[in-house]
């Protein structure tokens, strides 16, 4: 009898000792290639739960992704229980175009799970969500600033109003983000982690870097993504070790302020700058150089992100704030 945790590839392209991948497929395009779900499994010495991470449901958030692929090089020889299974990108086709959304539909697939036997990114969601997400014992799954925005490091978890929910926020302080982001009131729908919580099955959401800071804090997101699984591995006792993390770590409410115009935007905090209610975040300039609008904090606070391009439109995300809880 096949293990019930056990992930079936439909190709298998390589395979040695502990180590496996390959791909599950989706469905056929017109060219004759596969729209597929790329798949890294690593088993440990010992039985235990299934660990599942993933990346790139926006095909444009690559600091997990890279993550992923450097753990499972080090878990190939490392000592642990259970079974790690890394999704390196979801959204193949966001991936390769370096964009949020599927090319084919333009739909967000971080809004259509548990997906639907329809368009292909619901397709690929509903394939993933059934034949992999259902089978994890806990979830990472990481997401960032991607092209235009830039997020500090914080680890998104549901509220501890249930038994889940107090897991998943222990999972989420010991995965060693300074920022934990309780994720209440999330305005859309659809969203995988909302959907796994439902079945019981803790999950996070790490959201950090841009392509704003690739010169600059590339490698240092990339290891604080590294350390974060191996923390939580430590914490779910997949493998002995000493759980790394900040000496504070900050409690808050995340809020995305919108613009009411569009234009050459200003910044006026830094990263991690505490503000008071009232004070003037961003402002909108005119191609004259006109400041036509301002973004005003509402309460106290602390600058978790911002649109990292030049010119805003109208409604877009202008600052990432926290509000400290």
């Amino acid at each position: 009898m096949a293990d019930k945790k056990e992930i079936k590839m439909d190709r298998v392209v390589f395979e040695k000792r502990n180590r496996k991948n390959g791909f599950i497929d989706v469905a056929q395009t017109a060219s004759g290639d596969m729209v597929a779900i790329p798949v890294i499994e690593v088993r440990g010495k010992e039985d235990g739960p299934l660990f599942l991470v993933d990346s790139c449901t926006h095909g444009d958030e690559y600091e997990g992704s890279e993550a992923i692929v450097q753990i499972a090089e080090h878990l190939a020889n490392a000592d642990f229980k259970g079974t790690f299974v890394g999704i390196p990108a979801l959204n193949v086709e966001a991936y390769r175009a370096n964009t949020r959304a599927s090319i084919t539909d333009q739909m967000n697939m971080n809004r259509v799970f548990p997906g639907a036997p329809k368009y292909i990114t619901q397709r690929v969601a509903a394939k993933y969500f059934n034949e992999v997400m259902k089978k994890a014992d806990f979830i990472v799954s990481f997401h960032g600033g991607g092209n235009v925005l830039h997020l500090e490091p914080l680890t998104g978890y549901f509220p501890p109003d249930t038994e889940v929910g107090k897991k998943t926020y222990e999972m989420a302080k010991a995965f060693g983000f300074k920022y934990t982001w309780r994720m209440q009131n999330i305005p859309f729908d659809g969203a995988s982690t909302l959907e796994t919580m439902k079945l019981g099955i803790p999950t996070l959401t790490p959201e950090i870097g841009s392509h704003c800071g690739r010169l600059h804090d590339w490698k240092k997101n990339v290891e604080l993504c590294k350390q974060g699984i191996l923390n939580t591995m430590i914490f779910m006792g997949m493998m002995s070790g000493e759980i790394k993390r900040p000496d504070e770590l900050i409690d808050i409410e995340l809020q995305y302020f919108h613009t009411n115009d569009g234009g050459r935007h200003e910044i006026l905090k830094d990263r991690n700058e505490k503000v008071k209610e009232g004070e003037a975040l961003a402002r909108i300039k005119d191609l004259f150089g006109n400041v036509v609008s301002e973004v005003k904090a509402p309460t106290d606070g602390v600058i978790l992100g911002f649109y990292s391009v030049p010119v805003i439109n109208p409604g877009d995300w202008s600052i990432l704030f926290g509000k400290i809880l």
